[in-house]
């Protein structure tokens, strides 16, 4: 049978280091129990579990492997994160085809800035839309709409030229006008 659980000390393990110093060291005010030998590993073995080393041995792992299904994640990129319902503009944006862990293809990256929402939503449907077509074998599923939408900072714009970039105004940088 093991020792018994000291609840002062696994009270204290909860706490941050410099709040249990602050409560139990002398130099700092404190009660005077802290020993800065014994504190350290005793508050580690309270976090993680007295039991751990022995669940761990009687825990087998079993790896199933899931079926592979094609899903589609949309890339948005906008000046501040966006809701649901938010009347954000979308900067740009394109479309990713996954299978399992692998993309298999990615649309090209389109400024959308200016479009009503209407038609931001009607072109990322023509993304799901293009996709299918491509690579969908006549099975809809997974194409039917995006299984996340990935929000980006407009500063990582991966289009050039940019009208947010702004590199097209500088007459001698490449892509600029001479």
């Amino acid at each position: 049978m093991g020792r018994r659980t000291n609840e002062k000390c696994w009270a204290c393990s909860l706490l941050s280091a410099n709040e249990a110093r602050h409560l139990h060291d002398v130099t700092l005010g404190g009660d005077g129990c802290w020993k800065d030998e014994i504190c350290h590993s005793r508050r580690s073995y309270y976090r993680k579990g007295k039991d751990q080393k022995r669940q761990k041995a009687a825990i087998a792992e079993l790896s199933v492997p899931l079926p592979v299904v094609p899903y589609v994640v949309l890339h948005t990129y906008v000046d501040k994160p966006r809701q649901v319902q938010d009347e954000v503009v979308i900067h740009a944006l394109y479309a990713e085809l996954w299978m399992g862990n692998q993309v298999i293809a990615r649309t090209e990256p389109q400024h959308t800035f200016g479009l009503p929402p209407r038609l931001v939503k009607a072109y990322a449907k023509q993304l799901l839309d293009a996709l299918y077509d491509r690579y969908g074998n006549g099975r809809r599923s997974g194409f039917e709409r995006f299984a996340s939408q990935v929000q980006h900072s407009i500063a990582q714009c991966p289009i050039r030229p940019c009208p947010y970039h702004g590199a097209h105004l500088n007459p001698y940088s490449p892509g600029g006008r001479e």
